[in-house]
């Protein structure tokens, strides 16, 4: 076995696993809008797993669309009670191209939320969520852990149905965060006592 100290990196930590869960899951969504780009209109839309529900409040996800939608959408209500904005818009198109740019704005706030919570030390502070119905509150760790985990689960949902609707399986769409980090993140060279490569 060899062991590589990385000598403190801290450009793009490997060792920051909050940083690395966060952007391979933003990077994936990405990914899967991109592979969703080919199929027709009907392929898209086709209800493939009838009545099905991940969570009450997003309604049923039955199809590519739906998945794709929440996948990419359920950041922005979050995002509205952090930042303090209005409810966000339920009647945007839903086409893949609408979605895929939508996902580099809200992408964008989301890393920029989090790198501001990370850089205050504010995971435990509370949020009052005036969007609920009543009205919650919820700690910004909850928050980021609760997108993670059904983000998680429905990218693989995804995959289901992509393959289901013969989109063929691709490196581009491996949901390992250990392929895709090695594929983007450099490792630190390796140096001697003297810190010299």
């Amino acid at each position: 076995m060899l062991y590589v100290d990385s000598g403190g990196a801290e450009e793009q930590s490997a060792g920051d696993v909050l940083a690395l869960l966060v952007r391979h899951d933003l990077d994936d969504v990405r990914s899967l809008l991109s592979a969703a780009t080919g199929l027709t209109d009907a392929d898209y839309r086709k209800q493939r797993l009838p009545d099905h529900v991940v969570l009450e409040w997003h309604g049923p996800e039955e199809s590519i669309a739906d998945v794709l939608t929440t996948l990419v959408r359920s950041k922005l209500p979050w995002l509205a009670t952090i930042e303090g904005s209005t409810a966000p818009a339920t009647d945007a198109p839903d086409d893949v191209a609408h979605l895929a740019l939508e996902h580099d704005e809200i992408a964008a706030r989301w890393l920029a939320m989090i790198r501001g919570v990370e850089r205050r030390g504010a995971w435990a502070d509370l949020v009052i969520d005036a969007l609920c119905e009543p009205p919650e509150s919820f700690l910004m760790s909850q928050i980021v852990a609760h997108e993670l985990t059904f983000s998680a689960h429905r990218r693989q949902l995804m995959r289901w149905m992509l393959n289901d609707a013969g989109v063929v399986r691709t490196t581009a769409l491996d949901p390992d965060p250990i392929m895709w980090h090695r594929a983007t993140w450099q490792p630190p060279t390796p140096t001697n006592r003297d810190g010299e490569p």
